[in-house]
C-alpha cells in the first residue's frame, strides 16, 4: 500500500491494495532499466526538451486557452518520419537538411474549433544556423504551394520572414529563422471563414507577437551537440521505467517519454487548470507511455492531480473503479467522439498519479491496474 508519513502532508491513507489480486491482463507489471538510445530516438527526446521552451499560445495571448479535446489528437515531439508539415518526408528530407527534431504547439480561442481562431507554431531545431536559414527558403514556398496560398506578405518586425496568406481566406503562413532554429506559425480563424471575411492586419499582428514569445523563449534552451545526443539518459529518476509500455494498438500516438511541467503543459486538455494544479501539487516530471504518470511533491500531492483529474463534468459520468483497487477514479465519456477514448482512470500511489484511457472498459481496468502494480513494486 501507499507510504504514510505525518503532518500535512500525510493524507489518510488509501485502502489495502494486493497487487497480487489486480487483474493486469497481458500488461506488465515490473519496473524496467532505459537503456541507452538509438540517434533517431535520440533526437525524439531531444524534442521532448525542446517542448520545456515552446510557449503555450496562451502565454502568448491569453485568448488561446484550449486544446482539442483529447491529447492524442495533435504529435507533439517528432522526427521527420513522424511529421513533415503536409510534404512527402522526401520533400521535407530534402527542404530541412540538417533537421534535428521538432516540436508542435496548439491553442484555440474557443472549444468548438469550428468558430475558434487556431495559433500553432511548429519549431524546428537544426545543427547549425545555416541549415535553418536555408531550410526557410526550401519550406516556405513549399508550404505555401500545398496549402494554395497565393499571395507572399511582409511581417513588418520580422523582414527576414517568409509569410503566404491566399487573399480573402483568413489564414496566415510564416517561416522564420531564429539561430538554428526555424519557427512556423500558423493563423487561422474559422468563424471569420464562415462568415466569410479577413483581417490581414490582425493576423500580422499576432505572428509577431507570438514570435516575439518564442524567439525569447528559445534563447533559453541548449541544445544538445548532434554527435551527443545517444549519451543524454532517456530516463530521469526512473520515471519512464515505471510508466506502463503501451501495446501495439497505441503505436500511432505521440512517442513514449518524458516532459518537465512545462512541458507537461502542452500535453494537457485543460492548461489553465493544470498550470495550477501542478504548481500546488509540485508536479516536476510527467512520464508519457501507455498512459500518463505524473510525480508530485508528496502524497498529497499525488492524490490532489488524481482528484482533479477524475472530476465528474457535463462531458464524464462517474463509473466504478476496477475490483481489487477501490481508490481509483473511472469516468465514462459521454459523447460519441473518435478522438477521445471512451474510459478513463485515474490512481495515485505514494507521490506519483498514473492516468489511462481506452476504449474498452476492461482494457482501461487492466491498465489502471497494472500501472499501479508497477508503481507499487518501483518502491
Amino acid at each position: 500500500m501507499g507510504a504514510a508519513g505525518c503532518g500535512s502532508d500525510s493524507p489518510a491513507p488509501p485502502p489495502a491494495v494486493d497487487i497480487g489480486q489486480l487483474d493486469v491482463g497481458s500488461y506488465a507489471t515490473a519496473p524496467r532499466e532505459i537503456g541507452k538510445p538509438g540517434f533517431d530516438r535520440a533526437r525524439v527526446s531531444e524534442g521532448q526538451r525542446l517542448g520545456s521552451f515552446v510557449p503555450l499560445p496562451m502565454d502568448i495571448d491569453p485568448r488561446f486557452t484550449f486544446r482539442p479535446n483529447s491529447e492524442t489528437s495533435s504529435l507533439l515531439a517528432f522526427i521527420e518520419t513522424m511529421y513533415y508539415l503536409g510534404l512527402s518526408v522526401d520533400s521535407f528530407k530534402e527542404d530541412a537538411r540538417g533537421f534535428i527534431a521538432g516540436f508542435y504547439s496548439l491553442g484555440y480561442t474557443e472549444n468548438d474549433s469550428l468558430i475558434a481562431t487556431a495559433l500553432t507554431n511548429t519549431v524546428l531545431l537544426f545543427s547549425d544556423q545555416q541549415s535553418a536559414t536555408s531550410a526557410v527558403a526550401a519550406l516556405a514556398p513549399a508550404v505555401a504551394t500545398k496549402e494554395k496560398l497565393s499571395e507572399p506578405v511582409g511581417i513588418s518586425k520580422y523582414r527576414d520572414a517568409l509569410a503566404f496568406w491566399k487573399p480573402g481566406k483568413q489564414e496566415l503562413h510564416s517561416f522564420q529563422a531564429s539561430g538554428q532554429y526555424v519557427i512556423y506559425t500558423e493563423v487561422k480563424d474559422a468563424a471569420k471563414v464562415a462568415v466569410g471575411t479577413t483581417d490581414l492586419p490582425a493576423m500580422i499582428s499576432l505572428v509577431e507577437k507570438s514570435l516575439d514569445t518564442v524567439s525569447a523563449r528559445l534563447r533559453e534552451f541548449r541544445p544538445t551537440p548532434p554527435d551527443k545526443l545517444t549519451d543524454v539518459p532517456l530516463d530521469h529518476d526512473g520515471m519512464l521505467g515505471r510508466s506502463l509500455p503501451r501495446p501495439s494498438e497505441d503505436g500511432w500516438r505521440n512517442p513514449p517519454g518524458l516532459y518537465d511541467r512545462v512541458g507537461a503543459l502542452n500535453l494537457s486538455s485543460d492548461p489553465v487548470r493544470d498550470k495550477k494544479l501542478f504548481e500546488e501539487a509540485g508536479v516536476d516530471w510527467l512520464a508519457y507511455n501507455a498512459g500518463h504518470v505524473y510525480r508530485a511533491e508528496n502524497p498529497k500531492g499525488a492524490q490532489l492531480v488524481r482528484d482533479s483529474h477524475s472530476a465528474p463534468s457535463k462531458l464524464y459520468r462517474r463509473i466504478g473503479p476496477p475490483k481489487n483497487l477501490p481508490d481509483a477514479r473511472c469516468r465514462e465519456y459521454r459523447p460519441k467522439d473518435v478522438l477521445v477514448p471512451r474510459f478513463h482512470c485515474v490512481a495515485s500511489y505514494d507521490r506519483y498519479t498514473a492516468e489511462v484511457w481506452s476504449d474498452q472498459l476492461i482494457d482501461v481496468y487492466q491498465r489502471i491496474s497494472a500501472q499501479y502494480a508497477m508503481l507499487a513494486k518501483a518502491n
